[in-house]
């Protein structure tokens, strides 16, 4: 079957064969609706927030979904080494097959390794139990198992030796060719963490490959080698075994972490949520930056009371970033994964600012909600901003903050880097983050 691509938010056709083939299950975990107006030759497939790559195995044969990034060079995966270990998970695992790495925009680095790691580590606290195991043994006057004939008349009859019988027996433990594996996978995995750009991703990878090791303090380490993948087995009662070691060994081969990948190289289906990653990678990035912070667990609330002062119920005000900057100003940043400079809009709905000859559109809902947040009681003084992801070709800077006047304070409007060179560009934007505080502060 033809992969069906499409942009994130956005639409695309199927016939009747895919969606009769498909189930309805595939769709709706890779966020996607599908649906048929009257009249229409073909069914829509509209996207939703989630964008990766999956597959399903039909009677019609495989279907690869692949749903790009509405930015579309956006760095996926730049985005995900930052949101590791923040406040929430952007990543979906769908329990669909297996995808070519190829389809994906580059290595997942941080991503795969504390997803294998944890993936290893949740295997063995379920299923790691003995199994028995061929060991070969030189007893003394006694027999056990099998006796090795052929190597006891050569190596012990023929020097006199007649007491001593090598024998083969079964014995039960943990230290097998399974299990010696997928701890040469976690031990790749802690070493291939030092390799890890980002400070943040590099300590949960390292945190998740350490919890998982001592459930393999009974197994032998090795230097793993094609006889020790081919020692492995997943048939019969090791069935269980099949998935994680599959995935082990494209590991330990290279398949999934290098930087060449082949058309066989695969990964277990999985997709991003946009918005999220996008929130959390810059909590990340606000993380790892030295001057910059965020306020532990600052979260407002809105109380709704009746004529008589009668609390009635309570909601939450939580913006997505309160940004402490060198401990003195605060600014609440309510990140937008919008595209904010399209080529068209619907004017109702979006105010148009007019920016360095650039049309950016912001959207009326977004602007209400940071001025909110800006009038609560628990941030005082603060001040607002949108962020928006942008992608910078070569030689262009990060725009100028931008601010939108008629509420008061200004509501002010931020731009980060997601590109291809958004690694690059991120001191830029953290510079402009310390800039535009103390701005704010010599205003104030």
């Amino acid at each position: 079957m033809e992969p069906v691509d499409i942009a994130e938010r956005g639409r695309t056709t199927v016939t009747d064969d895919v969606v009769d083939a498909v189930p309805a299950a595939f769709w709706a975990a890779a966020g996607c609706e599908v649906r048929k107006a009257p009249g229409d030759a073909d069914w829509t497939v509209q996207a939703g927030d989630l964008v990766g790559v999956s597959r399903v195995t039909t009677p019609a044969g495989e279907l690869t979904l692949r749903v790009q990034p509405k930015l579309d060079t956006a760095d996926v995966f730049f985005l995900a080494d930052y949101a590791y270990d923040q406040r929430h998970e952007p990543l979906r695992a769908l329990p669909f097959d297996q995808v070519e790495m190829e389809a994906l925009l580059r290595d997942p680095s941080a991503c795969l390794l504390a997803w294998h790691a944890r993936s290893i580590r949740q295997f063995a606290a379920r299923w790691l139990r003995r199994d028995y195991r061929r060991v070969d043994q030189v007893l003394d006057g006694k027999v056990k198992g099998r006796p090795l004939i052929g190597r006891y008349v050569a190596q012990q009859l023929a020097v006199g030796d007649a007491a001593s019988i090598p024998c083969r027996v079964q014995e039960r433990t943990q230290d097998t060719a399974n299990n010696r594996l997928l701890k040469a996978g976690l031990r790749y995995v802690l070493a291939a963490s030092h390799a890890l750009p980002v400070p943040p991703a590099r300590k949960a990878v390292m945190r998740e490959a350490k919890a998982a090791l001592p459930l393999f303090a009974q197994v032998s380490d090795i230097n793993v080698s094609l006889g020790d993948i081919r020692d492995v087995s997943s048939r019969g009662p090791l069935r269980h075994y099949a998935s994680v070691l599959a995935a082990t060994t494209a590991l330990l081969k290279g398949q999934l972490m290098g930087t060449e990948l082949g058309s066989a190289a695969s990964t277990t289906s999985f997709m991003w949520h946009m918005p999220t990653l996008f929130q959390e990678a810059l909590r990340g990035v606000i993380d790892s930056a030295d001057g910059l912070g965020l306020a532990p667990s600052s979260v407002g609330k809105a109380v709704v009371r009746d004529a008589g002062g009668k609390r009635l119920r309570t909601s939450k005000v939580d913006p997505d970033l309160v940004l402490r900057v060198d401990g003195a100003s605060t600014l609440l940043l309510d990140t937008k994964y919008k595209d904010a400079l399209p080529s068209d809009h619907e004017v109702d709905n979006e105010l148009t600012l007019v920016a360095d000859r650039r049309r950016i559109k912001v959207s009326r809902a977004d602007i209400y909600q940071i001025v909110a947040y800006t009038r609560h009681e628990e941030w005082p003084g603060a001040t607002g901003g949108l962020l928006y992801p942008t992608v910078l070709a070569p030689g262009d800077r990060l725009p100028e903050p931008l601010r939108v006047d008629g509420f008061g304070d200004p509501v002010w409007l931020l731009f980060v880097d997601i590109g291809p060179r958004a690694g690059a560009d991120l001191p830029q934007f953290i510079e402009m983050l310390r800039d535009f505080a103390a701005q704010r502060r010599a205003a104030a």
